[in-house]
Order: C-alpha cells, then structure tokens, then sequence
C-alpha cells in the first residue's frame, strides 16, 4: 500500500554509543531508562523512536537511538520531575561516558534554536550528520503488524532500495560514519510474505543489530535477510529499555 509521506524537515536521530563502567551500572542505566521511557511515551508522542540496549559487544556498552518529530518533541519530553531524577541517578560522572553522539539530520546547515543547539552541541556534544537517503518519518495506509528496529553498518549502495522493497518502513534513513562508511537505521512494521525476485549479486551489509522482543518476528526478518542480502555478522537483541515505536503512531 501507498505511504503516505512526512517530509518532517525538522525531525533527527540521536544514535549514542555509551561506555558504563561496570556491568552493574550498565543495568542501573537501563532500568532508569525505562523509567524515563514510560514517561515520554505517556507525555511526548511526537518522540517516535526511544530505545535503549547493551551492545553486542560487551555487557558494559550501551547503545541508545532516539527519534524526535522536530526540537519541540526533543524539548519537552525531559521536563517531567521525575525524568529528571531518573537522568540524575542513571547519567553522572561516576557512571560512564558516550564514545559516541551522532545527531543525524535531513539538512545540517539549517539553524537549530538557541536552546536545542547548547543541549545538543554543550550537553551531549553531539556530531552532526547529514541525511544521505530515506525519510525520517511516515505514516502507512496497511496496518501496523511490527516493531523491529535495525543498524546496519557497512552498507553497499543498493541495501536501502532492496529493503524498502522487502519491508515496510515508516523510518529508514542511511548517512555516511566518518570512516567513509554507510550505515542505515530503520523502524520496520510489516515484513511481506511475498517472494521477490533474486538479485544476481546481493546487497552487502558488514553488520546488522536487529531489535525485537518478538522471536517469531525476528525469524521473518532473518529469513529475508538470509535469502536477499550478503550479511558477514548478525547481533540479535531481544532484551531492551524504551520503545521501538510509539504506540500512538499508525
């Protein structure tokens, strides 16, 4: 079915990369962030994305991606009380560092508010980095039947149009990493049951994080995978604070 379109020129991703210093304190970390998620989920619909998860990697790292309607959805959803103390608790000196901010945007060089620019840039100290394809946000006409989350890193230039050919997306957004690499994120809420066609050569991805708490979703998801892309490693995350979409969103 036809989707309908969001420009959403304003909306960005925050996509962190976070160093715990223990194991113990990454747990704490993400029990606050579940608490600071059920807030913004009762009081910000406009935070589309906000979910929270141990890297692959080792148990003390931790990613975090966040979607934003525009600066007014990013502006509100911390002035409750009681996310501010949980943001105390979770975020001080003693418990950690980011090794990486990215705020990815559809124009980099459009002005950000006074406000937005020193939480961003003085707070998080946040790259930033331009859209390379996709769209931030969009509303589909069929109805929602899943929540899966992907990171791809390492993507060849025809990953972005053989997914969206396989999967309904209502966020799919690629951009280039420093290193010259693609990386795609992407929200998926319908998987087609339909075969399409073989590639003669299929598209590359070095890695992919898949997040979902649903294993038979995440076994269709993986059978697509399996059969239309050339994947070298797979992380399968089921376990995760926050949510992958808000429950408002069609």
């Amino acid at each position: 079915m036809k989707p309908i379109e969001e420009r959403n020129i304003m909306a960005f991703i925050l996509h962190v990369e976070f160093d715990a210093t223990s194991e113990s304190t990454a747990t704490m970390i993400l029990e606050c962030l579940a608490g600071m998620a059920n807030i913004v989920h009762r009081d910000s619909p406009d935070v589309y994305t906000y979910v929270f998860r141990h890297a692959n990697e080792t148990k003390t790292k931790l990613i975090f991606t966040e979607l934003y309607a525009n600066e007014q959805a990013f502006l509100h959803h911390g002035r409750d009380a009681e996310f501010g103390k949980l943001l105390q608790k979770g975020f001080d000196t003693t418990t950690g560092k980011s090794r990486k901010e990215l705020c990815i945007r559809s124009d980099i060089s459009s002005p950000l508010s006074r406000i937005t620019a020193s939480i961003l840039n003085d707070y998080l100290h946040v790259t930033y980095i331009s859209l390379q394809q996709g769209f931030f946000h969009r509303n589909l006409t069929e109805k929602r039947e899943v929540d899966l989350l992907i990171v791809c890193t390492g993507c060849d230039q025809n990953v972005y149009e053989e997914l969206n050919a396989l999967v309904s997306c209502v966020t799919c957004v690629t951009f280039e990493e420093s290193d010259g690499s693609t990386q795609l994120i992407a929200v998926i809420t319908n998987i087609s049951s339909e075969k399409q066609p073989m590639k003669d050569k299929k598209p590359s991805i070095d890695a992919i994080e898949i997040v979902c708490s649903h294993e038979e979703t995440i076994g269709k998801f993986k059978d697509i995978i399996d059969n239309y892309f050339q994947v070298q490693s797979i992380h399968i995350q089921t376990s995760f604070s926050g949510y992958i979409r808000h429950k408002s969103a069609s």
